[in-house]
């Protein structure tokens, strides 16, 4: 397939800054992008610099850097943009005339990512470039229709697929618990002090897991027997939705956009309550090693039900739902 334009269109993903470090939204922009070009689309991951392409995961997806696209040159007939939620602002100014779809992988971070916020974002979601809005759970639809006031029709949620090849539950589980040194590191590692400092889990090492493949991920979910879900605000919640595909017993928060999956697998805990969440998680155990037959029953049911209802057919299935119904 070539870079130029398609008589049935082009779509675009921008994805820079270029950042190879394990991020879950930029993997879901590869996994769209693979989806469309695998179902005959000429869709592109559009990077800064050549020669870039994200490989902490495998994906054939396509990829395109800014000079040679602007090179092409634009094309206003069939190319659309997909612009991440952070570029809102960004909107007015970046290839004006271009159709454009925000790609709003979290809701919580429409108004910014810190207390700077844009009260004014949501007037560049109404840009005549602006042909509608993606994005990856029910949670965030809500926030963005029922919260920002936008018209239901203009938006749209495709799936994050979990890969039953890799993440499923083993035969058997190690004592161990994970948890990924990514968002709210600050709340694990506390946890993990106040727990290491009770006799209870001195046979459950703590494991801290940092710049991972994709594939390493998996395999350190489907060995350990628990998991801290830390993650919060998710758009989605990747990591918390594969440790219960893995069959983990997950002790955490749900991140908001994890309610649309999470219960009841998750022992959840309110966010930022660090002693209740140790104590949780003692209990939680305290729990499994009563009756580890049953426990492990109900783990593997939760995983089963996830991998059926986010598996990469109905992931496949929603995207070519969504997307080419914005090129007519």
């Amino acid at each position: 397939m070539t870079a130029g334009p398609s008589r049935h269109g082009r779509f675009l993903f921008v994805c820079y800054p270029d950042n190879n470090h394990p991020i879950g939204g930029v993997k879901q922009i590869y996994r769209q992008v693979e989806l469309l070009h695998q179902a005959g689309f000429s869709a592109w991951v559009l990077h800064e610099g050549k020669g870039f392409r994200a490989d902490w995961f495998e994906s054939a997806a396509p990829v395109m850097d800014l000079e040679t696209f602007l090179a092409l040159p634009p094309d206003a007939a069939t190319d659309v943009l997909v612009l991440p939620e952070t570029w809102a602002r960004n909107i007015p100014g970046y290839l004006p005339g271009i159709a454009k779809i925000i790609f709003n992988q979290n809701a919580y971070y429409t108004f910014g990512l810190d207390s700077n916020i844009a009260s004014d974002i949501v007037s560049y979601y109404h840009h005549p470039d602006v042909r509608g809005v993606v994005t990856v759970s029910d949670d965030n639809r809500r926030f963005l229709v029922d919260g920002c006031g936008l018209n239901p029709a203009f938006v749209h949620v495709v799936l994050n697929g979990i890969d039953g090849e890799i993440f499923y539950p083993p035969e058997r589980k190690i004592r161990k618990i994970l948890y990924l040194g990514r968002k709210q590191l600050q709340h694990a590692r506390i946890v993990r002090a106040m727990a290491e400092s009770r006799p209870f889990f001195r046979r459950y090492p703590f494991v801290e897991l940092g710049r991972l493949s994709h594939a390493e991920i998996a395999s350190e979910l489907r060995e350990a027997l628990v998991f801290l879900s830390c993650g919060h605000p998710e758009g989605f919640g990747l990591p918390l939705a594969e440790a219960i595909a893995c069959g983990c017993l997950v002790v955490g928060y749900h991140g908001l956009a994890g309610r649309d999956f999470c219960h009841p697998a998750l022992v959840e805990v309110p966010f930022g309550d660090l002693l209740t969440f140790v104590n949780t998680l003692e209990r939680a155990v305290g729990a499994f090693e009563q009756d580890p037959e049953a426990s492990t029953q109900a783990l593997v049911a939760h995983a089963l039900a996830l991998r059926e209802r986010y598996s990469l057919h109905q992931e496949r299935q929603r995207c070519l739902s969504v997307w080419p119904a914005f090129l007519s």
